[in-house]
């Protein structure tokens, strides 16, 4: 979006509208600026430093107009074309989605290094699902629920601070959103546990076995959460699924859950109140960052290192 000038911004000579450049002093009469809250942008950058917002479309490179977050181009032939591509992004408030292929692995303590809740090992057989390339941020929760009520202030940092509950309010909401075109839901936690380990591969942590670079835990994220995507992906394309923040999952959390999977996409729906937590956080050493590791919170529990992610149903 371009704005000129009346009078040139850099020497006060009287301007037509219409001009590009001030005769006097050679000073550009319009600039290119931020879509969202106006800050003057360079013609190469990709995000607005200020508000964080996108200014050039990842998908068309086309640059994006006022009042939009997302290319509106893309924007309405994006529900058209999801189901025939690997990746898709929510027309609505661009959460990025990765086609994870489903197959055969050992879910659990494979590496014999972590809880009794994380046994047995046992063999799991994934059917294909979409899940997100990041947690959900905070910009997206707030272009659902209008309001955000992270700990750790950033667009671009996981939305934390969220009950079960709650991330249960804004699927509903963001469905209604899509006109039901779309449906969500948290993953399983063993849908979670084979995507972050690139497709069920044996990886101590989302990524690999190098801790710091993958993750986000207690050694280097400086007692804060931060922006996703920052630290490496993992196999599948997915970023910050060892620490950052703790991610919900659907299942409900008992101990011994292991002991009654069954062998095709698993998910318990029976036991106690709490609800499965995966990933480790900010605040945690790097054992409680594993693939492996499981643990649970009442679903009206909410804390400044839990947050989600979600999965599209096909």
């Amino acid at each position: 979006m371009a704005k000129n000038y009346d009078v040139c911004p850099g020497c006060g000579e009287p301007v037509q509208k219409n001009w590009k450049v001030c005769p006097a002093c050679e000073t550009v009469l319009s600039r290119i600026i931020c879509p969202q809250c106006g800050l003057a942008v360079k013609e190469n950058w990709k995000r607005c430093p200020e508000c964080e917002t996108r200014l050039i479309c990842p998908s068309c490179g086309s640059r994006i107009s006022g009042g939009y977050s997302r290319c509106p181009q893309c924007q309405s032939n994006t529900i058209q074309k999801i189901d025939s591509e690997s990746n898709f992004s929510d027309p609505i408030i661009g959460i990025e989605f990765v086609r994870v292929s489903g197959g055969l692995f050992m879910m659990g303590d494979t590496f014999d290094d972590g809880a009794e809740n994380e046994r047995p090992v046992h063999e799991v057989q994934l059917e294909d699902f979409y899940i997100g390339k990041y947690p959900v941020t905070q910009r997206q929760w707030q272009q659902v629920m209008n309001h955000n009520p992270s700990h750790f202030q950033g667009n671009l940092h996981p939305v934390e601070k969220v009950t079960w509950h709650d991330v249960q309010i804004f699927i509903d909401k963001l469905i209604v959103l899509n006109e039901d075109k779309l449906k969500y839901r948290l993953p399983s936690e063993a849908e979670w546990e084979y995507a972050a380990r690139s497709c069920g591969g044996n990886e101590r942590y989302a990524g690999g076995g190098n801790v710091d670079t993958v993750a986000w835990y207690a050694e280097n994220a400086d007692e804060s959460t931060h922006p996703v995507g920052e630290k490496a992906p993992n196999g599948c394309g997915l970023y910050d699924m060892s620490g950052n923040a703790w991610e919900w999952c659907q299942d409900k959390y008992r101990e011994n859950a292991y002991e009654f999977h069954l062998r095709e996409n698993p998910v318990c729906l029976e036991g106690g109140l709490d609800r499965v937590i995966r990933g480790g956080s900010w605040n945690l050493d790097a054992w409680s960052v594993r693939c492996a590791r499981r643990f649970g919170f009442p679903t009206d529990y909410y804390g400044p290192g839990l947050g989600f992610r979600l999965v599209r149903v096909i």
